[in-house]
C-alpha cells in the first residue's frame, strides 16, 4: 500500500525593521540617494499627488496602537478613589480612565501653546 504524499509546508521567513536597517547600503543605493538629495525642489514633479483640501470625516487608523511604557507614579488617594468611582460608572478599568484623562489634558496643553 502506497502512502499519500503530503504537501510540503511553506517556508515562512520573517524580517523585522532592525534587520533591514542594519544592512549596509550598496554603492548603487548610496549613489541614488545622493542624486535624489541633490535634486532641487522645483525639479520634483508632484503633479500626481492630489491636493488635500477637505479633512472632515477622517478617522484614526483602528489598527494603530501607540507604544506604551510602564511607569510608576504617585497619585493622591482621593484622586484615585474618584478615578475608581468614575471608571465603574463608565465601565472602564481605572488606570485606562486615568491614562485617557491625562492624554486629553496633554492634548489641550499642546493646543494652547500653538
Amino acid at each position: 500500500m502506497k502512502r499519500a504524499k503530503t504537501a510540503a509546508k511553506p517556508v515562512v521567513t520573517s524580517v523585522n525593521l532592525e534587520d533591514i536597517a542594519s544592512k549596509p547600503l550598496t554603492k548603487q543605493q548610496r549613489d541614488r540617494i545622493a542624486a535624489l538629495a541633490a535634486l532641487p525642489d522645483d525639479r520634483i514633479d508632484t503633479g500626481d499627488i492630489p491636493e488635500v483640501a477637505e479633512t472632515t470625516g477622517w478617522v484614526h487608523n483602528p489598527l494603530y496602537r501607540p507604544l506604551t511604557q510602564s511607569i510608576t507614579i504617585r497619585l493622591n488617594a482621593p484622586d484615585i478613589a474618584v478615578a475608581r468611582s468614575l471608571s465603574k460608572k463608565k465601565g472602564l478599568p481605572y488606570q485606562t480612565l486615568i491614562r485617557n484623562l491625562l492624554h486629553e489634558a496633554l492634548e489641550r496643553e499642546v493646543a494652547r501653546e500653538h
